[in-house]
This record gives structure tokens, sequence and C-alpha cells, in this order.
């Protein structure tokens, strides 16, 4: 949403700028460009949650990785 904030106080102007403007790039996409988008981005924070894992937690194999990560992204918590 453009112009959000979680903290209650309002965005810097170059934020909401930016993020008005990202939003319509997304709307000038092909809905199958926005799904390739989409499908890129989950794939990238599922790396990045199980590079993340991998420091913190080296003893877990693969498999442990794979269903904390789908823990995380179920339950949207740590």
């Amino acid at each position: 949403m453009v112009g959000s904030s979680t903290n209650l106080e309002p965005l810097p102007a170059h934020r909401v700028a930016a993020e008005a403007a990202q939003v319509a790039a997304y709307r000038r996409m092909a809905p199958g460009r926005r799904l390739e988008l989409a499908v890129a981005m989950q794939r990238d924070a599922r790396a990045l949650m199980d590079a993340g894992l991998k420091q913190t937690h080296p003893h877990l194999s693969a498999e442990e990785r794979r269903r904390e990560i789908a823990r995380r992204v179920l339950h949207a918590s740590r």
C-alpha cells in the first residue's frame, strides 16, 4: 500500500514516490510476468531463510531446514 507505515509515522516523500512508481510498474506488467516475479521472490526468500538457518543452526539437515522454512511460512512466525 502506498505510504503505509507500520509505526504510524508518515513515510518520507521519496519512499512514497518510490512505492507509487513500483506499483505503477507492476500494473503495467502482463499477469504472467507478475507471476514470474512473485515466484522468483518466494524462491529467493526461501533461499535466504535456508542460508540463515544453515548459519544459525548448522546441525540441521536439509530436510529439517526445509520443514522449518515451511513452518515459518505457514505460521508467519519465527
